[in-house]
């Protein structure tokens, strides 16, 4: 199994069929997952490092074994979602979308290019978003998990709003020169986008841009972090952001 596990925590929950839910996060180099009971309650998380094989059959394959190691069966939860990492994305209104036209619409954010593209419906916010992604390692796991949800960080983002029902709250996913940004406030989804940087100084402007721009700062306002946070990145944000 090419698959190494770097990751695994496991809890004492047990729960019956149909109470647990699955959300895979799938990368460039591996993946990570969670169990969690229908309230939120964490079951399980690991991480697994890549890289993926070349073929389709192959990426199924392995991707079977490494639940089937764990005794986790995919057809044991009441949802499960496959979350794409991706560094294009663009929001379509459902008014004006059109499932051929995904290459126009990301034309406009993003040039010309030939990136496979997938898309994903929010009922919430009435929109598509449309993203670049390996088409071929997605329809891999499709295949090796029957029934997961395909969609991207920022669809999976937009899915916290609630969290901002009394307070503002900005959620940011981190990685290497890149930050993953969501802007709720009063229960609503702002804004989202994956911003560049080249350094800490420069990731710590463009993320109190986004705060300043739409008007969040409160003595309440919350800042979440996840992804690649290290002590040295929560200590420079720490001053900027009450909670």
């Amino acid at each position: 199994m090419p698959y190494s596990c770097k990751t695994l925590i496991t809890s004492a929950n047990e729960l019956a069929p149909r109470e647990k839910r699955l959300s895979i996060c799938l990368g460039a180099d591996g993946f990570s997952f969670a169990e969690t009971s229908t309230a939120g309650a964490l079951v399980s998380f690991a991480v697994y490092a890549g890289p993926h094989a070349n073929s389709i059959n192959q990426v199924m394959t392995d991707v079977k074994s490494v639940f089937a190691s764990l005794g986790i069966r995919p057809f044991s939860f009441s949802a499960s979602d496959l979350i794409v990492i991706s560094d294009e994305n663009v929001w379509v209104p459902d008014e004006l979308y059109t499932a051929t036209a995904n290459r126009k619409y990301m034309e406009l954010v993003a040039g010309s290019n030939d990136r496979q593209l997938m898309s994903a419906h929010s009922t919430a916010l009435a929109s598509t978003a449309v993203f670049s992604t390996d088409e071929h390692l997605v329809t891999a796991f499709k295949v090796a998990l029957p029934g997961i949800n395909v969609m991207n960080q920022h669809l999976k983002m937009a899915r916290l709003a609630p969290l901002s029902a009394d307070h503002p709250v900005v959620l940011s996913h981190w990685r290497e020169g890149r930050v993953d940004l969501a802007a709720f406030s009063e229960g609503h989804y702002l804004y989202g986008n994956t911003l560049t940087f080249a350094n800490a100084n420069e990731a710590l402007y463009r993320v109190v841009d986004v705060v300043k721009c739409f008007g969040l700062e409160s003595p309440a306002t919350e800042l979440l972090m996840c992804g690649d946070v290290d002590r040295e990145r929560y200590a420079q944000f720490r001053p900027y952001f009450p909670k």
